[in-house]
């Protein structure tokens, strides 16, 4: 039986449910171990997009400007910016005092040779592609000058996607995953064991943003009380909730709807619910046939019923939504969504004949998570109803996501969407921009984006968006199945803790 979710006002909001209360007074100490699905592809910030790195990257390393809780590019490591009257030069003081997990001191040669090496082999190079030059301009201020006007210059300096993490220069002369892990942030990297964990420790040299005002998102003022935090790699969902009751770890990143309904109704556990948390994406190989047939992929988009693809994935936290932003966004539209979710076989068999598809077998690939096979197996199944042959090749995130970002080995390939519609139209566009994502190059993407990047007007940029996500629907550039959520359960020893995109272990801590 299918489940119905709809948007609504409490959708808006969506960050949480909580079940716990805070404690009177911080505690510090305590070790605590976090349950995460999948190991980290490179603890190289700048060089990975993927959620794994994320979670633990974000607590190592800063950049320049930072989100806060509402996604607003704030100072971090910079004091503020001052930007020139033809919108082209962005002069950046830098924050005196910080000092990297080597005890060196920051300084605008560290901040001005990250983000050079960001420009040679960050994860998202289009964040600094308007950048003509970076220039130390004294020991604590960096001067950027960029080719043309871009609005969404701030916005890019503060992605957390893949983020403009800030290295000690000597580190960040280095090529792309052969960095020391050295960052400026509340904790500091211990080790790093393959196949099992990653450990940090509590940075006592660490200086917190003087002009933060507690947690704030991203950005704030980052309070560390835990001695250490450990990552571990558990990729099977129920060896984490098993780890969970046994105590062997203190927070689970995601649980089922089932698990999350039953632990709740145990005072050892707070149980959270984050929705929307990602869009599950269905991604086409163009860089090879039949993936470069506009005729084969929208066959398979016409084919797909995308509730269920939902209801079995996430079954019990998922929402059907068109649009690529989330609800509540500035910029949220439904342009382009009569092809969304049409379950129709006639009309995709009419379009496969279209096509150059001639019967052959066709990989999806696809790492361990569950909603992801899942997501594969429906679509397997049904595009067995108009005479597409797929099979399914499952490995580890790591090796998964390497062979998606070429064009050999691979026609689809599912995962989730979701610091892109958290950050904004403009982080949306840009992991197509160039055929990044999609392996072959769209020239009306590419324009649009420009386009946006160059538009100080609103209006006007909201109705390039639309464009862009028409464009993304009459030609299937990829393909939204829908929004989904996910439960966290913690041990209810666990204070203060708010669920964001990361599970944020700042300002948090843990009761005796």
């Amino acid at each position: 039986m299918r489940k119905r979710s709809f948007l609504g006002a409490a959708a808006v909001a969506a960050m949480l449910i909580s079940f716990h209360t805070t404690a009177i007074a911080q505690t510090k100490g305590g070790d605590i171990v976090i349950g995460i699905t999948q190991a980290p592809p490179s603890l190289d910030a700048q060089i990975t997009s993927a959620q794994a790195s994320r979670n633990i990257n974000l607590h190592i390393f800063e950049t320049l400007y930072a989100r806060d809780e509402n996604a607003k590019p704030v100072p971090e490591l910079a004091e503020g910016v001052t930007v020139s009257p033809d919108g082209k030069t962005y002069v950046f003081p830098i924050r005196k005092g910080v000092k990297f997990h080597n005890g060196k001191e920051l300084d605008a040669n560290d901040v001005a040779a990250s983000i050079e090496r960001y420009r040679k082999v960050g994860a998202s190079p289009a964040l600094v592609s308007a950048i003509e030059s970076v220039k130390a301009t004294g020991p604590h201020e960096v001067t950027i000058t960029l080719k043309n006007v871009q609005a969404t210059f701030l916005d890019n300096l503060s992605s957390p996607r893949a983020p403009i993490a800030i290295y000690p220069a000597s580190e960040a002369a280095k090529e792309a995953g052969k960095i020391e892990i050295i960052g400026t942030g509340p904790y500091k990297f211990v080790e790093y064991k393959p196949d099992s964990h990653v450990k940090l420790a509590r940075y006592d040299g660490y200086s917190p943003n003087p002009n933060g005002k507690g947690r704030d998102g991203f950005a704030g003022k980052k309070e560390a009380y835990l001695d250490t935090v450990t990552f571990r790699f558990m990729p099977e969902a129920g060896a984490r909730t098993a780890a969970l009751e046994s105590g062997e770890i203190q927070f689970n990143e995601t649980v089922d709807g089932s698990t999350a309904k039953r632990l709740a109704g145990d005072k050892r556990f707070t149980v959270e619910k984050v929705l929307p948390f990602a869009l599950q994406v269905i991604k086409f190989n163009q860089g090879a046939a039949p993936g470069n047939d506009k005729n084969f992929r929208l066959a398979v988009q016409a084919a797909l019923n995308m509730e269920d693809i939902m209801s079995i994935a996430y079954s019990d936290i998922y929402q059907m939504d068109p649009s690529w932003l989330y609800p509540g966004a500035a910029f949220y539209t439904t342009a382009g969504s009569d092809k969304y979710n049409k379950g129709d076989l006639k009309l995709a068999k009419e379009l496969l004949a279209k096509s150059s598809y001639k019967g052959e077998k066709l990989t999806f690939i696809v790492d361990n998570l569950r909603p992801n096979i899942d997501t594969a197996t429906v679509l397997q199944e049904r595009l067995k109803e108009i005479g597409v042959n797929v099979d399914i090749s499952i490995a580890d995130w790591p090796t998964v996501s390497k062979i998606g970002f070429t064009p050999q080995g691979w026609t689809f390939w599912t995962h989730g969407f979701g610091i892109e519609p958290y950050e904004g139209p403009g982080s949306v566009m840009a992991p197509w921009v160039n055929g990044l994502s999609q392996q072959a190059k769209d020239p009306v993407i590419d324009e649009l984006a420009a386009a946006f990047n160059a538009e100080m007007d609103e209006g006007k940029r909201k109705a390039l968006f639309d464009k862009f996500q028409a464009h993304m629907y009459d030609n299937a550039v990829a393909m939204k199945a829908g929004n989904y959520g996910m439960f966290q359960v913690s041990t209810s020893k666990l204070k203060n803790f708010k669920p964001y995109r990361i599970p944020r272990m700042w300002g948090v801590w843990l009761e005796p």
